[in-house]
């Protein structure tokens, strides 16, 4: 039988970050504020649609960057694109979009080299990549091909394995750009604060014996690692001195990622959480702002584009080594 889940005692502060995403006043760094990304390459993931495609309809509209969409259902990803360019076309009168979709399944770490090889075949470099993708609250036992609890595997072990893949040619790129260029954007979000002391509740990674395991707890510990990727990745790269690399919560979002939400808890959902094009400002701000670079890297953003704090274990560099230790374990027979 596993152990008890433990978690840390929350902080006035960690209270006030909390509260932050209710009333988070509006974004500062917006499309006037976008370099324009001539010439570079950037790769958002889960971009069909909710945070992901509004990132990926902001950076056609307002830059001149090559986007590709790495996502799971091609059917769907061929009907956002179609979407993104009418919608892009009547919001910032632009026709001609850079734009690109590559089939990856991030529940399915066999997928995640074959994705990674068709880029390489059409590209030289990358500058940018945005690990947007993620799935919450699914169904009980859910799971992913090699069976992990399916947040741990979708929202963190399948995305360590695509930056593994994707680690060389980004590096090889960032000695090329100019200083805080060439960005990794992990989405975390602020339910990392309901997390296990230290990220991951190594007793029961998967909580597949675990009685009972609180939903928000097993969702929160896929949040919590996505920052503690965020926070070693630099210290596992040393070579990578131009890459900087953050975490963030989007916002509170109406989302597709609330579709499983029930009762009381989606009525709030609806009438608290803010439109999903709000969580691109974020996103953005973490892969474009000059006040994320390469002195803070590792650094935390809320909404709507405002440099913050997360939760204090999170940020101990014994916790995030630790994590990546773990997931390094766990990519080891796909690498």
């Amino acid at each position: 039988m596993s152990q008890e889940v433990k978690t840390p005692t929350l902080t006035f502060q960690d209270y006030g970050i909390f509260f932050h995403g209710l009333w988070p006043g509006n974004p500062k760094f917006t499309e006037k504020d976008y370099p324009s990304l001539d010439g570079k390459v950037v790769i958002v993931t889960g971009a069909n649609s909710g945070v992901g495609y509004q990132t990926v309809k902001s950076l056609l509209g307002s830059t001149k960057a090559k986007v590709y969409f790495f996502a799971r259902n091609a059917e769907r990803a061929a009907e956002a694109i179609q979407k993104i360019e009418l919608e892009v076309a009547a919001e910032y009168k632009k026709t001609r979009l850079d734009v690109h979709f590559i089939q990856i399944d991030l529940s399915d770490l066999t997928s995640i080299k074959p994705a990674v090889d068709k880029f390489l075949e059409l590209e030289s470099r990358l500058d940018i990549v945005i690990h947007n993708a993620g799935v919450m609250f699914p169904k009980e036992g859910a799971t992913t091909k090699q069976g992990f609890e399916l947040q741990l595997g979708t929202n963190n072990i399948g995305p360590h394995l695509l930056q593994h893949y994707l680690d060389p040619i980004l590096i090889k790129t960032s000695k090329l750009n100019k200083v805080n260029e060439s960005r990794i954007v992990w989405v975390s979000s602020t339910a990392s604060f309901l997390a296990p002391t230290g990220g991951i509740h190594y007793a029961d990674p998967n909580f597949s014996n675990t009685p009972n395991p609180d939903e928000k707890i097993v969702y929160g510990q896929s949040k919590a690692v996505n920052i503690l990727q965020s926070k070693h990745w630099n210290i596992a790269h040393p070579e990578a001195t131009n890459v900087v690399n953050a975490s963030l919560c989007p916002g509170y979002l109406r989302t597709e990622l609330q579709r499983n939400a029930k009762g009381f808890e989606a009525f709030l959902y609806r009438i608290l959480f803010h439109d999903a094009r709000y969580g691109a400002y974020t996103e953005l701000f973490a892969a474009l702002s000059p006040e994320v670079n390469t002195k803070n890297t590792g650094a935390h953003v809320i909404s709507f584009g405002t440099v913050s704090r997360a939760r204090d274990d999170l940020c101990d560099p014994a916790n995030a080594e630790k994590a990546w230790n773990f997931l390094e374990e766990q990519i080891k027979p796909y690498v």
